[in-house]
């Protein structure tokens, strides 16, 4: 059975990497539906953090209908954390930011195979997290929870063995 998302682009997010995305989880059996571009909400940037409040924006995500993740641009922070890459809930939704995905936030040359590659896998694993999975200790897993982007490079494109049978057992396919 195919996982249907629903990808929000939102912000400034760049046409071209939401396209490609898309292709690159087509090729994963995925059936994806893209909404129409959307602001972001004027409440959720904190000019002094010149960052933007992931919880505020997740809060008017749960209006949408679907399997909602949300690919934004900006710098996002949580009231718990002062940086995130993405925030998810069980049965959704997600909202993930390229902003630190990026190779050129660390002063590296521009790669947007690296930031795609990046950007499924954070995808996928946002997935297994609103379909019910749960964090795995094996850093090459994909549902490993990852603290830095380099933790998103050493992950394998791939479920550990493990999961791959918690995963047939809770019924999804990944």
């Amino acid at each position: 059975m195919r996982i249907e998302l629903d990808i929000v682009p939102m912000g400034n997010i760049d046409e071209d990497t939401i396209e490609v995305l898309k292709q690159r989880l087509k090729e994963r059996n995925f059936l994806v539906r893209v909404y129409a571009k959307i602001e972001l909400p004027k409440t959720s940037l904190n000019v002094y953090r010149k960052q933007y409040n992931a919880d505020v924006i997740t809060d008017t995500l749960r209006n949408l209908k679907g399997t909602i993740i949300a690919i934004t641009d900006a710098d996002l922070y949580t009231d718990k954390l002062s940086y995130t890459f993405s925030t998810v809930e069980y049965d959704g939704p997600a909202l993930i930011s390229t902003y630190r995905l990026n190779p050129e936030y660390y002063q590296e040359k521009p790669n947007f195979n690296l930031l795609i590659e990046r950007l499924v896998k954070e995808v996928i694993y946002s997935t297994g997290r609103i379909k019910g999975l749960d964090d795995c200790q094996h850093p090459r897993c994909l549902m490993h929870k990852i603290t830095c982007a380099k933790d998103i490079d050493f992950k394998e494109m791939d479920f550990c063995k493990e999961c791959k049978i918690n995963n047939t057992l809770k019924g999804v396919d990944l």
